[in-house]
């Protein structure tokens, strides 16, 4: 779906040059679930705009469904293919109405009247939004102009949906309304590129990449990154409570294949642990 080769980028600061990617190599199948983390500054917003053409990296190779991103021609297809849901809601609305909001990018793409219309419906309703068809934008809160924003790029049609840190202007509830249309988008078959600094949302990822000074440094699954690599430590994370529990667990000499990542698995390992005891 999308390969990244030897990608390095810089801009320049006044008189100087600043690194922000350093020789990144990449490969993200059709259908992942990807999550990235790092700290500010670290690279993840740049290399996820590498990845629809947003940005054209200073050296190296960028390639998305078999279109090189290098041949400006293929800078719009591949727009199309990969669409970004950004960190502020309020920056990526320009319709006054949800139905209105959506019709924009449709528009743009010379999508038929009649069509545009069926997947108008479809997308606020998967979004749980066909309540607020014709409300005033501004009057929405947070979390649902963010699935607005998930609903303009969905009805796009995308092969995958990238989130940069989606979630980090939102409370509680928004969270976890956008997260669980991010999973159930992904569970129908859309790429998923999920970027936060949020470690919660990374538990129940099966591919996490580290980024850490414009490289990674880590690409595998959750329960080795959380209890079986130094990277938590060094990157001084506050990990979540679950995990906490786990580390407990472990030295305890729980196998690490059955340490818990998300919260439901907890009360039987303990009790297991506390029975055997």
């Amino acid at each position: 779906m999308i390969k990244l080769r030897n990608v390095f980028h810089s801009y320049r600061d006044g008189t100087r040059m600043v690194s922000v990617l350093r020789g990144v190599d990449l490969t993200i199948r059709q259908g992942e679930w990807v999550a990235i983390t790092g700290a500010n500054g670290s690279g993840k917003s740049t290399l996820i705009r590498t990845c629809n053409g947003l940005l054209i990296p200073s050296e190296g190779t960028v390639n998305v469904a078999g279109l090189d991103l290098s041949d400006p021609q293929n800078r719009e297809q591949v727009k199309q293919k990969v669409q970004i849901v950004f960190q502020n809601p309020d920056a990526q609305t320009v319709g006054t109405t949800p139905v209105e909001d959506v019709a924009f990018g449709l528009e743009n793409r010379g999508i038929h009247r009649e069509e545009m219309q069926v997947r108008i419906d479809n997308v606020l309703r998967k979004v749980r939004l066909e309540d607020k068809l014709f409300a005033d934008v501004a009057t929405l809160s947070g979390g649902q102009k963010q699935r607005l924003a998930i609903a303009s790029c969905v009805a796009l049609e995308p092969d995958c949906l990238i989130f940069d840190e989606a979630t980090s202007m939102l409370d509680l509830v928004g969270r976890k309304e956008v997260y669980a249309i991010a999973r159930s988008l992904w569970k129908a078959g859309t790429t998923v590129i999920w970027v936060t600094q949020r470690l919660q949302e990374l538990l129940d990822a099966d591919r996490i990449l580290v980024l850490e000074s414009g490289q990674i440094t880590y690409d595998g699954n959750a329960r080795t990154l959380f209890y079986d690599s130094d990277i938590p430590v060094r990157c001084n994370w506050e990990v979540p409570p679950v995990i906490k529990i786990g580390l407990w667990l472990r030295r305890q000499g729980v196998p690490l294949h059955t340490l818990p990542l998300l919260e439901e698995e907890v009360p039987d390992l303990v009790c297991k642990f506390v029975s055997q005891a």
